[in-house]
């Protein structure tokens, strides 16, 4: 049986209010810990109204103190706004206060618009590191693998000794490269289904990896939820559009709705072109959405799936976690699948 743990993006709707979003998350996180789920991982996004999580180190740090057992973690902090050593003192720290059940994912993406990310990297330098060398600082900073010469070596964290597990590193992405990034790094990947529901590119991405770095944690995140009427259904349908926003410079960024692309216009310079795209979200019965879910399950390449729930109602998010429940052994690692 593959693991099975969620991605909550703490959505809320326009007549609610940021507490809202946060004790729906806090509540949906121990149902996930009493259902046996593996993770719960916590987005971070700016200045972006449909959503509340800003800061995943803070609701990490929270959900630790509201939970028993399942790993919280980060999906993911958007590294290119931060100091690697920052992020790795925060994810140990928080480390010592519930060992061995802290994860860090990181991402590449900006998590919101042009000018949340003028604002976050104002102190940052101009030209700005590599997304690449700041995943391999950050690497570096966790386990203090750098060369006894290196003067980053005689940095301390909160985790100065053995005693306490260090966090463990998830990269974020959706295709080949990120894949191939995160086995050179040797760090677990988690490939978003989400947003490109491509199996070639899965199937691609999870052969580099595990070819490389047969030992790591080859995640897939795909958007699923439990329907049971046409209300259900219409609300998976009015979350599966989103649009694809590509920069000249060859950077793109996937946005929810044509507000956003024209937010998003209004605050960049660049010429940019939107491309209007329906994600794949696995929606039916209980026993449709495991069935679909076992596709994505390659043997000997898949190791975990993590649910993305993009629909706003909180009662069908939480009925699509409990009836897809660990606890009812739903999942099966079994030949099929798409290799």
């Amino acid at each position: 049986m593959v693991a099975l743990s969620i991605l909550d993006q703490s959505p809320i709707e326009q007549h609610e209010s940021v507490q809202d979003g946060l004790k729906r998350t806090i509540e949906l996180s121990q149902i996930a810990d009493e259902l046996d789920y593996t993770r719960y991982f916590l987005a971070e996004h700016h200045n972006i109204p449909e959503v509340v999580g800003t800061s995943p180190e803070i609701l990490v740090t929270h959900l630790l103190t509201k939970t028993e057992r399942i790993n919280i973690g980060s999906g993911g902090v958007m590294l290119q706004h931060y100091s690697p050593f920052k992020v790795v003192e925060q994810f140990h720290l928080i480390s010592q206060l519930a060992p061995g059940r802290v994860d860090l994912g990181v991402g590449k993406a900006p998590g919101g618009f042009p000018l949340a990310t003028k604002a976050l990297q104002m102190e940052l330098q101009n030209p700005p590191i590599a997304f690449e060398e700041k995943l391999h600082l950050l690497n570096q900073f966790n386990s203090n693998s750098f060369l006894k010469d290196n003067e980053f070596k005689q940095l301390q964290t909160a985790n100065r000794s053995d005693d306490t597990p260090k966090p463990n590193i998830f990269l974020l992405g959706g295709s080949k490269s990120s894949a191939e990034l995160a086995a050179k790094e040797q760090v677990n990947f988690i490939f978003a289904y989400f947003i490109n529901s491509s199996k070639k590119a899965l199937e691609e991405a999870a052969r580099i990896y595990k070819q490389l770095f047969p030992e790591g944690i080859f995640v897939v995140a795909a958007a699923a939820v439990v329907v049971e009427n046409d209300a259900d259904k219409q609300q998976v349908e009015e979350g599966r559009t989103n649009y694809r926003v590509q920069l000249a410079e060859g950077k793109s960024l996937t946005v929810n709705t044509l507000e956003q692309v024209e937010t998003f216009r209004s605050q960049s310079s660049e010429n940019l072109t939107v491309e209007e795209k329906k994600i794949d979200v696995i929606n039916g019965s209980k026993q449709e959405v495991e069935t679909e879910l076992q596709r994505l399950v390659i043997e000997g390449y898949v190791d975990e799936l993590m649910l993305h729930m993009p629909v706003q109602s909180h009662a069908l998010r939480v009925k699509t976690v409990k009836q897809l429940a660990p606890s009812n052994k739903i999942i099966n690692n079994t030949k099929a699948g798409i290799i």
